[in-house]
């Protein structure tokens, strides 16, 4: 079993939650790019969630020059899985590779996961 779907560009964990007294949410701009991403996922992935273990491979093409750290991206690739059920839970992940290449804007996120 196998998935591969090109997303829109995610935001980063620095900017992935919001506060409001104790408690913590999505931000605005994070809730619409999961209901993009699901959109796009569900779309593509018509089978019940992944079994076991699988191996995720994750190529980001940035919107802009901007350094950023590629961990604080996969969060919310790895988020977006899980709510369109192509996975159960990202514990499932026993591989994970991620790599930059060329910029391309708006920016994008190619994503394959693959059951192992």
């Amino acid at each position: 079993m196998v998935l591969e779907a090109t997303l829109p560009w995610p935001p980063s964990v620095n900017h992935y939650w919001a506060a409001r007294g104790n408690g913590r949410y999505l931000a605005p701009h994070a809730q619409r790019w999961h209901k993009e991403a699901w959109a796009i996922l569900r779309g593509t992935w018509r089978g019940k969630p992944m079994r076991g273990e699988v191996a995720v491979l994750v190529v980001l093409h940035p919107p802009d020059r901007r350094r950023r750290d590629l961990d604080n991206i996969l969060k919310a690739v790895l988020d977006a899985l899980v709510h369109a059920s192509v996975l159960q839970d990202d514990s499932q992940v026993a591989e994970l590779h991620a790599v930059r290449r060329e910029v391309r804007r708006p920016g994008s996120v190619h994503v394959r996961v693959e059951a192992l």
